[in-house]
């Protein structure tokens, strides 16, 4: 018994190695859903959009490293992945504490959306935004 428990842990720490955090990739999966099924011309906050827990949301400029951004949110996660790639990605990390809850990095017309502000917006702020759609995505703009 305790064998099959074992493997069934190393199991599990190899499946996250090689997939990323699972917490993660479900709720990048819920906020594309959430963002994509808004109409365009209505206001609305980032709060009542986003369908997980989180504290503060951050958005980074192409060739931000993992060092720059570990440095920004304040703590490391496997979460984490470097815009090395082009300009025009979406880059949004959500976290709630020291927890990443979400890492989105795409272009906007294959992830369905783009949210629009820089640096950070905290769940406090109740932060409003401006929902427009165009033929390829969703576009959220900070007012």
């Amino acid at each position: 018994m305790k064998k099959k428990i074992a493997w069934a842990v190393v199991f599990i720490v190899i499946c996250i190695s090689l997939f990323g955090n699972p917490v993660v990739k479900y709720n990048n999966h819920r906020l594309k859903k959430a963002v994509t099924a808004l109409e365009a011309g209505q206001p609305v906050t980032l709060n009542e959009v986003v369908p997980f827990g989180w504290d503060t949301a951050y958005t980074f400029s192409p060739y931000t490293s993992e060092q720059e951004i570990e440095e920004i949110i304040g703590f490391k996660s496997r979460s984490i992945v470097a815009n090395n790639i082009n300009e025009g990605m979406v880059h949004l990390i959500f976290v709630k504490g020291e927890k990443v809850q979400a890492a989105v990095l795409g272009y906007a017309d294959a992830l369905g959306y783009y949210i629009d502000f820089f640096p950070k917006v905290e769940y406090g702020e109740n932060a409003q935004f401006t929902v427009t759609k165009s033929r390829e995505f969703i576009h959220l703009i900070k007012e």
